[in-house]
């Protein structure tokens, strides 16, 4: 290969001595064109060095393995919950290419769980290959609730660690997920990757139950530090559409691992997360060529559920000051400022809430007692206020707004303090705008 390389086949053929026959030549060409795929990242390859590696076959369970319809054909369906508006950003990475048969096979399993995600009104943000640009997949997971990964996993000679993405424009380090990315609080991502539940796709042996946890616990760290609720790790296609399914159907995190038919309770290993003990880490392992494959990972919160992971933002009422003041000119007779305009506001949803007002003064009025927000009243002076400040026997007085709300049942209550001062005359301060003339250079005051 190293002489076709340099100098062609014709070189080559001479160099051994004689004229190539003709399955010689073809495998020659064969030799040249997966050295081409493999060059150019179709096929991709395990780096030398500390530089970070990849396994060329993805993680898959064998022909014979048993499928999830032939086992559990779920039956369940999901459910309205009541949780804040959900956000999910889903990334397959190249496995075989961009196109190839690998990764449009993978492409088609994330569709199973965008379709889940879609249907529960989830705003959903897609990250094919080649599609693949960190810089659009950090801003579209600011605050996004479910991070979903098909692709290659990632192993890092040098430290040694295992971690991180592999993209389109290359690799994503497990410190860049951690530093970069901003999922909103108790987030779940699921994984299908080598090493992200144990075992890779290159593994030929039991790699044994401290490597899985090993394993697990590292690829998994960089997620739980940005605080997520649940890691799911599967080899299965259609597991994240399952878990996904179970999950909006309103079971935990952890009935929604245990329900997929690949969970074996008799094989399950639980134990916590190395760095993050309040995290679960459950996992599971199948022998399909005569050996274990840690295969079917937990690593989170089995208790919660999304309700209780992403309630919904309470409606809070808000847009009030504490306090306004009117200042009165006896001199002038003008009040400043003539009136005020509130405007109550929800200041978490969008959802309107009914007000009403209470008046604590005679010296003022509203512009009207009930409402609802965004609905403002205004607030003016009274009359006889005026009057009684013309005669020079009011100087100063107070009173209050008592603004109530009914949220959720319960009624909540603003208060705001109206002062009023009164002052001889009204005082203006001039200042001169001085121009400079750009031809003269002399100085004009106006």
């Amino acid at each position: 290969y190293k002489l076709v390389k340099k100098h062609g086949i014709g070189a080559a053929a001479k160099a051994r001595g004689g004229k190539m026959k003709k399955i010689e030549r073809a495998l020659i060409i064969a030799v040249i064109l997966t050295a081409w795929l493999l060059g150019n990242g179709s096929l991709p390859v395990q780096a030398q060095g500390n530089a970070p590696t990849i396994s060329p076959f993805p993680p898959q369970p064998t022909i014979s393995a048993p499928v999830e319809s032939d086992l559990q054909a779920s039956t369940l369906t999901t459910t309205a919950l009541n949780t804040v508006p959900l956000k999910a950003v889903l990334i397959v990475g190249p496995i075989d290419g961009d196109n190839g048969s690998w990764t449009e096979q993978e492409k088609a399993n994330m569709e199973l769980a965008a379709q889940v995600l879609e249907a529960q009104g989830v705003t959903v943000h897609r990250f094919y290959t080649p599609n693949n640009n960190w810089e659009e997949i950090k801003a579209a997971a600011e605050d996004a609730h479910f991070l979903l990964y098909r692709g290659h996993g990632v192993y890092w000679p040098s430290v040694p660690d295992y971690g991180g993405f592999y993209l389109k424009s290359g690799f994503v380090q497990p410190s860049q997920i951690s530093q970069d990315l901003h999922l909103a609080p108790n987030a779940i991502v699921m994984l299908y990757a080598c090493y992200a539940a144990g075992t890779s796709g290159s593994d030929t042996t039991d790699i044994g139950l401290t490597e899985a946890q090993y394993r697990v616990a590292r690829y998994s760290e960089p997620f739980l530090d940005l605080g997520i609720a649940g890691y799911y790790a599967n080899w299965f296609g259609n597991a994240f559409e399952k878990f996904l399914t179970y999950l909006f159907a309103g079971k935990t995190l952890g009935q929604a691992y245990e329900s997929y038919f690949d969970f074996n309770a008799a094989t399950v290993s639980r134990t916590t997360h190395p760095t993050y003990p309040q995290a679960q880490m459950w996992i599971d392992k199948d022998n399909w060529r005569g050996y274990w494959e840690y295969n079917n990972a937990f690593v989170g919160q089995p208790d919660a559920t999304l309700e209780t992971l992403f309630p919904p933002q309470e409606p809070e009422l808000g847009g009030l000051p504490q306090s306004v003041i009117f200042t009165y000119s006896l001199a002038d007779g003008q009040f400043r400022p003539a009136a005020y305009t509130i405007q109550p506001q929800n200041i978490t949803t969008d959802d309107p809430i009914t007000w009403n007002l209470a008046v604590d003064g005679s010296w003022f009025t509203v512009s009207q007692e009930n409402g609802e927000t965004p609905q403002p009243f205004v607030v003016t002076p009274e009359v006889e206020t005026i009057q009684a400040l013309q005669q020079n026997t009011l100087t100063t007085s107070s009173g209050y707004i008592t603004v109530q709300a009914i949220v959720n049942g319960q009624t909540e209550t603003r208060q705001i303090q109206v002062n009023l001062q009164v002052v001889e005359k009204f005082y203006e301060t001039y200042l001169p705008l001085v121009a400079r003339n750009l031809e003269t250079g002399s100085l004009t005051e106006r």
